[in-house]
């Protein structure tokens, strides 16, 4: 990257806050996805926890996309470390954190997760995976990025994957271009989680549902609470965050998606020592 590019992101985007930045906070955890699975309603309502502070916005994306821009630059999105202290003085702990949901797709962004903070503690939200994948897909109509009919979308994936699979190209397998919309591999927790549970301690990494978010958000917030380490605390804010409303899936390509997501979500559940009732 040139020093030129380098000045207008740290002066220019970032101004008041990339001079500041030496004395500014890292998070002290990452919610590093999946994408459509109730993310950004954790980064909107856990701040109302009095010890945890959210990032300047979601999906910064320093580990992955702007690793490159350096350390200060990303701490230019956090509290300083005067307001940390302050609120330690008032609450005995205090937290901060960021959420990027395409952290969890790729090794190197675990790696160099590791090289700045290996001590840092992460959450995962995961949604059954067909469920997942279609609300991507529509998303992707809304957004008009996308005007294959579903079922066709999902075929021309899993054909692609099958490929990808009998080669044993890892590389490829661990590769999310900006050109694919990739609604079947993002499904695929397992592959994507893997590096993360090598790298990082696993009483470090705590995995929740969707479904069991939607079912009981405040058992799900008790759940954080107690990972972090810090007192319990109700959250009132309700609303999901960016709730699709679409036509619900036709039932045979339900069929189809559950057949190949079992030996997938079977595999997951060996890697993260816990099971969700995915299978339809």
């Amino acid at each position: 990257m040139s020093i030129f590019r380098f000045i207008y992101h740290q002066l220019f985007k970032r101004n008041y806050y990339a001079i500041t930045s030496p004395i500014r906070v890292l998070p002290d955890f990452l919610i590093i996805g999946a994408k459509r699975c109730g993310t950004t309603s954790l980064f909107h309502h856990l701040p109302e926890h009095p010890s945890i502070a959210k990032s300047h916005h979601d999906n910064i994306g320093f580990f992955n996309d702007n690793f490159h821009l350096g350390v200060n630059w990303y701490r230019s999105f956090f509290s300083t470390i005067s307001y940390k202290k302050k609120m330690q003085k008032k609450y005995g702990k205090f937290l901060s954190f960021d959420v990027t949901t395409r952290y969890m797709e790729s090794r190197r962004t675990a790696e160099n997760v590791k090289k700045i903070k290996p001590e840092i503690k992460i959450i995962i939200m995961l949604r059954n995976p067909i469920d997942r994948a279609y609300s991507q897909f529509n998303v992707s109509v809304r957004d008009r990025t996308e005007n294959r009919k579903f079922q066709d979308a999902i075929s021309q994936e899993i054909n692609m994957l099958e490929q990808e699979f009998r080669d044993k190209d890892d590389t490829k397998l661990h590769e999310f271009s900006n050109d694919d919309r990739h609604y079947i591999k993002k499904s695929l927790y397992a592959i994507q989680l893997k590096p993360w549970f090598e790298l990082f301690p696993r009483n470090n990494i705590l995995v929740l549902s969707t479904e069991e978010f939607k079912k009981d958000d405040s058992l799900t917030y008790k759940q954080i609470f107690n990972f972090l380490n810090i007192p319990e605390f109700s959250i009132k804010g309700k609303k999901l965050m960016e709730k699709g409303n679409y036509s619900p899936m036709k039932k045979d390509t339900r069929e189809i998606l559950s057949d190949y997501f079992k030996d997938h979500n079977e595999e997951l559940f060996k890697l993260i020592e816990k099971k969700y009732e995915w299978e339809n």
